[in-house]
């Protein structure tokens, strides 16, 4: 069953801020934290889990494992990255039945041709706005009764411009997608014209490094963003982490490669060893 939290949230007040994880330790801490919901990006599962770029390499059986996964131990909803539906109608409409059955609380649609490419790389194209309109009311139609939300992109910012891009969402809103999704818009008056133009609840995607403003939460609120995703930082700040480790201890200095490690002992509480231990003892003691 789908996580109605999210679906709570999107009817009550205030925006919903969601990071990005890339995998099950990055969801741990962000567990620890507490926020309204996580980010699960094709992008950095698929630069995580494969080491290869997010141009469609992953299909639905590598998605639905990963986030299907997080799903079981996030203490937060889910909203998962769907990419463009993984390939005919009725992969879209598996696809749909199967995140559902998942847990997750969103499942993001685009309305980019096969194969997809990043969003923020300048180099996206958009299906005819009717195809992406069929792929809505496909996914909508598998969703059934069930609580899902169904998240409707639009890439066509970037080769149609703002107005094309908005008339789109409009008529995604009206194919029946809960939220609408602008994938990047390059300046904060953007933004705010979509917030003011658009019916349904807004996402908008804070890209560190991407063409949109990335703002605070309260910013981006005061925009008319429903819903706003962080999903790189996280994935940026650990890959800087790593490297900076590694070049450390190549270099010989393997003390100086040790400063602001997070704790090794409470990285093992985070991954249950505590319990497990506490476990085996108290059965062994009986």
């Amino acid at each position: 069953m789908a996580d109605l939290r999210l679906k709570d949230k999107i009817a009550g007040p205030g925006i919903i801020v969601a990071p990005g994880i890339y995998d099950h330790m990055s969801l741990l801490l962000a567990n620890e934290v507490g926020f309204d919901a996580i980010y699960a990006s094709g992008y950095w599962g698929t630069a995580s889990a494969m080491g290869e770029p997010d141009v469609g390499i992953a299909g639905y059986s590598d998605f639905i494992g990963w986030f299907a996964g997080f799903a079981s131990k996030s203490k937060a909803p889910v909203i998962a990255d769907a990419d463009t539906g993984f390939g005919s109608l009725a992969n879209l409409a598996h696809a749909v039945r199967g995140y559902q059955r998942a847990g997750i609380a969103a499942m993001q649609i685009e309305d980019q041709p096969f194969p997809k490419i990043c969003g923020h790389s300048g180099l996206t194209r958009s299906v005819a706005s009717g195809e992406m309109v069929t792929r809505i009311q496909v996914a909508v139609e598998a969703r059934g009764a069930g609580d899902m939300l169904i998240i409707a992109r639009t890439d066509a910012r970037s080769s149609e411009g703002l107005d094309a891009a908005l008339n789109r969402l409009h008529d995604y809103a009206a194919a029946g997608a809960d939220i609408v999704f602008l994938e990047a818009p390059e300046s904060s008056a953007e933004i705010a014209k979509a917030g003011d133009l658009l019916k349904k609840p807004l996402m908008i995607n804070a890209v560190h490094g991407g063409k949109t403003p990335v703002l605070n939460p309260e910013q981006y609120a005061a925009l008319g963003v429903k819903v706003i995703i962080y999903p790189a930082g996280a994935a940026l700040s650990a890959a800087a982490a790593v490297s900076s480790f590694y070049r450390t201890l190549a270099a010989g200095d393997a003390n100086s490669a040790k400063k602001g490690m997070f704790d090794f002992p409470e990285m093992s509480r985070l991954l249950g060893l505590d319990e497990i231990a506490a476990f085996q003892e108290r059965h062994r003691a009986s």
